[in-house]
């Protein structure tokens, strides 16, 4: 038989057949190399296991024992109605019942006589107040087993694959290791400090110790896994900015005293220092013979938009035009009707969004082309490709976690090296900015302007709802109006909506004299638009609502915001929400309503937003709880799928990675792209189950 190569498909190795094959596919593992790359989450260590009459002194800690099963028998618990599969396991020095809940199944493959090796943690339960471990991972072993004495890895489960037969086929893919090219160069790993390939991986399967080093993920091992991993991310980002900008802009931007003139009269207020701090910024880079590459971000009412507003006007006055991408059509009507305002007719504004009538859209790509239109604002209608510019200038792109890489770039095309300007009124901690905004400078309003009302933030159960519609109706009866927000979690479904058809029709019976309206994600966009200006104009009371309010609704007068459910929200969510009011003079509040039956460490999250106020504080937490992939959605946590790094406790780690992919890049775009290539060819699937 052929020796194995990293290429080899795993259906050619001993013990795979079509089955384990299609079972291992379904987890990315397809090839050698990608068992090569399937870490383990955890290790067992079997050179000292734990003796069963020791266990009354390692309660609820995990232990490795090892025996013989005495008996094992399926049932049904009388009291909770659930299937239990029971086993007695017996090591010569004492017995303990083991139980598994659910997994009936288990009375195919737990036989009594069988030898098992069993990790757990014993627990004193309520079976008559005897030991018991419950849910204990385990394996057969018969006769002398070949893992005794020895550190074994732990890998996530994968099908019906038994968790030996899958350290074979992984131990035997580490044949083909010597054949995997190490993709950084010797320079590059000793800037790294890091050790070779093929060295790590070999030590990652089958360490020899696990000391504290080790089990922490700091080992000379890990730390080539790690920052292999993050200087792959950022190289890649830099690269790709690097091909954007291997020509110089051709525009030349100056910035002189009538503009500023200009400026100054259209602002409504007085900017704040770090306002003026990032337009310095802003306009440096736009002088600049490469293209801004910017991430903005800013607390809800920060004024990015007034500092963005400044800089499309920078742009305009200088023959450019400029785009404003919005991820929703109210938010690009609110846009819309605010930049009119301020600029008197003296710029050219359109908007684009899908509901425009033929004729609209006839004008606006006409105007585009042409160069007339000076600033359009629009949702994804204008990536179209049918959507051209004379001189496309400036892009800026609002609520930038809501978009993916894709659309940044298909704006980006549109102009010749256009300048790119991204914002967040969701706070992003800077170690996750980091890792998804790489190519990316960063800027931070971090004051916000003089006269924001500080809201009011209350805790309150859901039996003391009563006690909180009193209050809303007496603050509806001196001239305020409300939010009340549902927890939707996913609006395409109708059937999801039912909550908030229920809580609308409750609200009505509750304020019978009030002028209630509802809202959410799956109204027309007129309707949506409709419902919003009659809320603005101070025609509703009471708008009952999902989410779609969270992002740039700016409605002066609204100042209490009650949240159902709140438990169910993450914190940077509930801080959006809470965002939405406080924008104008009176006194508003931030009313979290929770259920009974909350959990305890939902009521912490909840008690830990109700004391902080800084967004980027809030957002950190919610990180920390949360994780990036939760914390970011869908859309963008895919470029964070890392085998092993993470990018809360690995934060100086990705910022060693950034700043050798700058440094590797100014040394030459041909050979940064090269090894870029090579490490992209290194597979990077997906973190696994466990971790």
């Amino acid at each position: 038989m052929a020796p194995i190569q990293p290429d080899t498909h795993v259906q050619f190795l001993k013990g795979v057949g079509e089955g384990r094959a299609q079972l291992l596919a379904g987890a990315g593992i397809e090839t050698v190399r990608d068992l090569i790359f399937f870490f383990p989450f955890r290790y067992e260590d079997r050179r000292h296991p734990s003796r069963v009459q020791d266990l009354g002194k390692l309660i609820d800690t995990p232990v490795l024992l090892r025996g013989r099963v005495n008996s094992a028998q399926a049932r049904v618990s009388p009291r909770k109605h659930m299937q239990l599969f029971e086993a007695v396991l017996d090591d010569g020095s004492g017995s303990v019942k083991l139980i598994w809940f659910n997994q009936r199944f288990l009375a195919d493959q737990i036989k009594r006589g069988d030898k098992l090796a069993v990790y757990g943690i014993p627990r004193v339960t309520g079976y008559g107040g005897a030991l018991t471990i419950e849910s204990p991972d385990w394996e057969k072993f018969e006769g002398a087993e070949e893992e005794e004495g020895s550190i074994v890895p732990i890998y996530s489960k994968i099908g019906n694959i038994a968790p030996k037969a899958l350290r074979r086929l992984i131990f035997t893919s580490l044949d083909a290791l010597p054949l995997v090219d190490d993709p950084l160069p010797d320079d590059l790993r000793e800037k790294l400090g890091v050790i070779d390939l093929h060295t790590a991986i070999r030590a990652i399967h089958q360490p020899t110790e696990l000391n504290d080093e080790f089990l922490r993920q700091r080992s000379p091992a890990h730390l080539r896994v790690i920052l292999q991993e993050f200087f792959t991310l950022q190289l890649a980002l830099r690269v790709r900015r690097a091909n954007d900008e291997v020509q110089a802009k051709t525009r030349t931007i100056v910035i002189d005293d009538r503009m500023r003139d200009e400026v100054k009269r259209i602002l409504p207020f007085k900017l704040t220092t770090a306002q003026k701090r990032v337009l310095r910024e802003i306009a440096t880079d736009l002088q600049s013979s490469k293209p801004m590459y910017r991430l903005l971000q800013g607390d809800v009412g920060s004024g990015k938009t007034i500092v963005a507003l400044i800089a499309a006007m920078l742009m305009i006055r200088n023959k450019q035009q400029v785009a404003l991408l919005a991820p929703t059509e109210i938010l690009v009507e609110q846009h819309y009707q605010r930049i009119r305002q301020l600029l008197d007719h003296s710029v050219a504004v359109a908007r684009a969004t899908g509901s425009m009538g033929a004729g609209e859209r006839r004008t606006l790509i006409s105007g585009l082309r042409e160069g007339y239109i000076q600033l359009v604002i629009g949702t994804h209608a204008l990536l179209e490709e049918r959507v051209k510019f004379q001189s496309l200038g400036l892009a800026i792109v609002d609520e930038q976690h809501r978009f993916g890489v894709e659309q940044r770039q298909k704006l980006f095309a549109k102009g010749e090296m256009p300048d790119i300007l991204v914002m967040t009124a969701t706070p992003i901690p800077r170690s996750l900015a980091l890792a998804i905004y790489g190519d990316l400078e960063l800027s931070v309003i971090d004051e916000l302007p003089p006269g924001r009302q500080r809201i009011k933030t209350a805790i309150r159960a859901a039996h003391e709802v009563d006690r909180v519609y009193d209050f809303i109706d007496g603050e509806i009866a001196k001239g305020a109006q409300i939010y009340i927000v549902y927890p939707i979690i996913e609006e395409s479904e109708k059937s999801n909506l039912k909550p908030l058809t229920l809580g609308f029709e409750k609200t009505r019976e509750r304020f019978p004299k009030r002028r209630v309206a509802m809202m959410h994600g799956r109204m027309k966009s007129d309707e949506k638009e409709e419902t919003m200006q009659r809320f603005k104009r101070g025609e509703i009371d009471i708008l009952v609502a999902t989410t779609v309010i969270e992002v740039g609704i700016d409605v002066a007068n609204a100042s209490i915001m009650l949240i159902v459910d709140a438990d169910r929200f993450g914190l940077s969510q509930l801080h959006q929400l809470r965002g939405r009011v406080g924008r104008g003079t009176r006194k508003s509040y931030c009313i979290l309503l929770h259920d009974e039956r909350a959990a305890a460490d939902a009521l912490d999250r909840l008690r830990l937003f109700e004391r902080s106020r800084d967004g980027f504080e809030v957002a950190e937490h919610d990180l920390q709880i949360r994780g990036p992939g939760e914390f970011l959605g869908t859309r963008q946590s895919g470029a964070l799928r890392f085998r092993m790094g993470n990018i809360l406790r690995d934060y100086d780690l990705m910022e060693k990675a950034r700043d050798l992919a700058i440094t590797t890049i100014d040394e030459g775009l041909p050979r940064a792209e090269d090894i870029a290539q090579k490490l992209l060819g290194v597979p990077v699937p997906a973190a696994t189950a466990k971790d």
